[in-house]
């Protein structure tokens, strides 16, 4: 049996000691007597305790969990529910989400206050940021509760033109449309 030690690379397969020596530790498991690296990575032996570990030194796909913050693009409005394609996970931006990248924002997770018309918060197009309420479901449930949260890019529902946020409310320098939304508090500065 070939002796691995700590700073060895190591790919998923790879043998690295027999389970009479050593627990395995994150990123490796045993399988009939022998331990295994369960990832590709760096060997670390900690011969105090007896376990070894694999170590990524890249990060893998990112994966959802509850809380964390999406961005993402209205793809639908319904009464109840807003359809959002899912595009970035903040603090992952360098990765594409796996399917099913799509979420759902139901009325009830909009404001913290009452909300009558969904229709007045989304319009298809809009960028949204978005908390992750529940990723074990599909879709994923998103919320926009909270002054962080909502819309951060919207278009004129006439031409289609970006919109400038003026209190409330969003104008379009183009054509004059006034329009709606549930905005974020940092409206188009370019923060995900």
């Amino acid at each position: 049996m070939p002796e691995v030690s700590t700073g060895d690379f190591v790919i998923p397969g790879d043998l690295l000691a027999t389970a009479e020596e050593f627990v395995p530790g994150n990123g490796a498991y045993e399988e009939n007597g022998k331990i295994y690296a369960a990832n590709t990575g760096v060997v670390l032996v900690d011969a105090r305790t007896k376990h070894i570990s694999v170590f990524s030194r890249t990060a893998g796909v990112p994966t959802l969990k509850r809380g964390d913050i999406i961005i993402g693009r209205v793809d639908e409005v319904r009464d109840q529910n807003a359809t959002v394609v899912i595009g970035r996970l903040r603090g992952r931006e360098d990765r594409a989400l796996p399917p099913p990248n799509v979420g759902l924002i139901h009325i009830s997770q909009t404001d913290a206050g009452y909300v009558k018309d969904l229709g007045r918060e989304f319009r298809v197009g809009d960028i949204v940021r978005a908390k992750v309420i529940n990723a074990s479901r599909e879709p994923v449930q998103l919320s926009t509760v909270g002054e962080d949260l909502g819309v951060i890019v919207a278009f004129c529902s006439r031409c289609r033109s970006p919109l400038t946020r003026q209190g409330k409310k969003l104008v379009c320098d183009s054509c004059g449309n006034v329009e709606f939304r549930k905005i974020a508090n940092d409206y188009r500065k370019g923060v995900l």
